[in-house]
């Protein structure tokens, strides 16, 4: 009798894990979701908070200052570094034009958590990069770029991710260092 509840319990559980998901035509497992809100870039949150995010990065920034050097992978020296001050971002609702280069289009903006899997950047890093900054990273959101609306092919061009503060300011990675960007008049 004792067996036999425990094969009843497996058979319960079993039935129970394979629930959670269904197999799709290519073999790939799809969860289902019955939560009220949509998944939206990867993130459980409600429709509008990406939306409202993507709305306030629209517009021409400018690269004001150096936020943090990046903690063994920046590209850049002092000389890029101050070359960089003073550069203009436009992000316009489906392309990005940096400095003097041309106009990138078409752009598909990603908004992730830093809890996401599709959070690009490494946690760690911009832990060690910013430790002398009152940044909490934990509460970073990521604005990554890509070239499709599928989010497959990622756009390694310049500002290609800028990241959302508690505070609202927006950071750019550019390189392996971090910059504070200022929003212009337009």
């Amino acid at each position: 009798m004792r067996n036999l509840s425990m094969v009843v319990i497996l058979i319960l559980q079993l039935l129970l894990i394979t629930a959670c998901g269904t197999e799709t035509e290519k073999g790939d497992v799809a969860r289902t979701v019955t939560s009220a809100t949509k998944i939206t870039n990867t993130s459980v949150v409600p429709d509008n908070s990406n939306s409202q995010l993507i709305d306030s990065l629209i517009g021409k920034w400018k690269i004001d200052s150096l936020y943090a050097y990046g903690v063994g992978g920046s590209k850049n020296d002092e000389q890029d570094i101050k070359k960089l001050i003073g550069t203009e971002i436009i992000f316009s609702s489906d392309s990005i034009k940096f400095g003097n280069e041309a106009e990138e289009k078409p752009i598909f903006y990603k908004v992730s958590r830093f809890s996401d899997e599709s959070f690009l950047s490494d946690i760690d890093w911009i832990k060690e990069s910013t430790m002398d900054t009152d940044l909490n990273p934990q509460t970073l959101k990521e604005i990554s770029l890509y070239e499709d609306e599928q989010y497959k092919n990622f756009y390694y061009g310049d500002g290609n991710i800028t990241y959302y503060t508690d505070k609202g300011e927006l950071i750019l990675d550019q390189d392996g260092d971090l910059f504070l960007l200022v929003k212009m008049e337009n």
